[in-house]
């Protein structure tokens, strides 16, 4: 009988899980069943931003937030709440370079999706959230990027990846209340071009305030997209 080439590979190389170090062999994924079912999955949250709701609300409710001030974007998936170990995993990938990581986080996105939107249209291309050029020095990479390219891969979708930049390099939002984080991002992304895609997915880790994405969904509507929906790993509690 014979095997296909990726068997030999994982005998020779074998997939351990990213959390336990189980082994599990055959499966194109470093994350066994059981710690996947273990994670923080977001079961309910704001139609707009995802925003973490309690078991009482209704799905597709609003957050106070996005009732009291609509987003410019139309509706967001974020997989999980930013809770251990996800916390941990995001900050492997960001701090210690561990790229497989990315992979991972993207493709556990591209799978809900498929999953999520199997009888919906998906957008016609993906952006990644651009890095500000110093911090992407300081880094090496931009971690938005290694999770976009594989959910573009996997989804058979465009991946946009010099479509804008990110001009101004502005501190930390955590500090900061509403105004501030509006003035902090005012004019912090440009658009390359105009925008040939109506419907657009942005792609990061973390959502925490949403005040980037929303700056950057309004530059994209304004050089000709039409609808923009977030896909961010993980979301916090912080509004």
């Amino acid at each position: 009988m014979k095997y296909p080439l990726a068997s030999n590979f994982s005998y020779l190389f074998p997939n351990n899980c990213t959390l336990c170090g189980e082994n599990i062999p055959g499966v194109d994924k470093s994350l066994c069943l059981p710690c996947q079912e273990q994670l923080p999955w977001l079961k309910n949250g704001c139609r707009y931003c995802s925003y973490p709701l309690s078991d009482s609300n209704l799905s597709g409710a609003l957050c106070g937030q996005c009732q009291q001030t609509p987003p410019p974007f139309h509706s967001s998936h974020c997989l999980f709440r930013y809770d251990y170990p996800v916390d941990q995993l995001i900050s492997r990938l960001k701090f210690n370079h561990q790229l497989m990581i990315g992979r991972l986080l993207g493709q556990l996105m591209a799978e809900s999706l498929s999953v999520r939107r199997a009888c919906e249209a998906l957008p016609e291309a993906i952006i990644p959230m651009p890095l500000h050029r110093r911090r992407l020095r300081q880094r090496g990479f931009n971690q938005a990027y290694e999770i976009a390219f594989v959910c573009a891969n996997r989804l058979n979708i465009p991946l946009l990846d010099n479509a804008c930049r990110r001009i101004k390099d502005t501190p930390p939002q955590l500090a900061l209340d509403a105004k501030a984080r509006r003035r902090n991002l005012r004019q912090a992304f440009i658009i390359e071009k105009g925008i040939a895609h109506q419907s657009i997915a942005i792609v990061d880790d973390v959502m925490t305030t949403g005040s980037s994405m929303r700056e950057l969904s309004r530059e994209l509507i304004k050089a000709g997209a039409e609808r923009i929906e977030l896909w961010c790993i993980a979301r916090t509690t912080i509004e």
